[in-house]
């Protein structure tokens, strides 16, 4: 392990996470336990032998582990500990800082729905606390669960969810962008159960990746 030898929280806390595309591990699985192929996807360009090699780490440093669901899943799925969580504030307050002082945005750039939802979540709840919200994203689906002013947000279904929405990735791209306002965008999404908080998600998400 590279280590750059300096006895200073900050060197230390970079000796476990400071390798390239190990911060974007993390932030995909602060959506959830991920199967290796989940993290491939949300991690674009990334090698299976460095993900492989991120993951090995990130498990050594016990900030992952790695396990498998009960039956009937039985897949193997990667997760955060409560050390790899308490990074959430840390990656929130860089997205924060990226937003405002991070490299241009391009229409070039990948980018996936969980991302944006990071960001959603990040500005705090639109939601009534305790509400929460299943939303579909073409093939995504994502829980959306409102606390104390809070907004957590999990890859995966929600079964108890007050409202499903259903809408199609282009929409969901330009609602994000703000090139399509939270009421028109009501007219092109499918809502089962209660619309008004299909309707908070909808203007939660407005303008998230402007």
């Amino acid at each position: 392990m590279k280590t750059y030898g300096q006895r200073c929280p900050l060197a230390r806390a970079l000796d476990l996470i400071g390798e390239r595309w190990t911060f974007l591990v993390v932030r995909e699985l602060l959506l959830g336990p991920r199967r290796y192929t989940d993290l491939l996807d949300g991690l674009p360009g990334v090698g299976t032998n460095i993900l492989a090699a991120r993951l090995a780490a990130l498990q050594a440093a016990e900030l992952v582990v790695k396990r498998t669901l009960p039956a009937p899943t039985a897949v193997t799925v990667y997760e955060l500990t409560d050390a790899g969580r308490a990074l959430g504030p840390t990656v929130r307050s860089l997205s924060a800082w990226g937003e405002q002082h991070g490299a241009p945005a391009t229409d070039g750039q990948v980018v996936r729905p969980g991302w944006i939802l990071l960001s959603v979540a990040r500005r705090g709840s639109r939601l009534e606390a305790g509400r929460s919200c299943e939303l579909w994203v073409g093939g995504d689906v994502f829980e959306l669960t409102a606390g104390d002013g809070e907004l957590s947000v999990a890859a995966g279904s929600a079964p108890a969810a007050d409202a499903v929405v259903t809408m199609a990735p282009d929409v969901f791209y330009a609602l994000a962008t703000g090139r399509l306002t939270a009421q028109a965008a009501r007219e092109r999404v499918e809502v089962e159960g209660d619309a008004s908080v299909a309707a908070g998600v909808l203007d939660a998400v407005s303008g998230a990746a402007g």
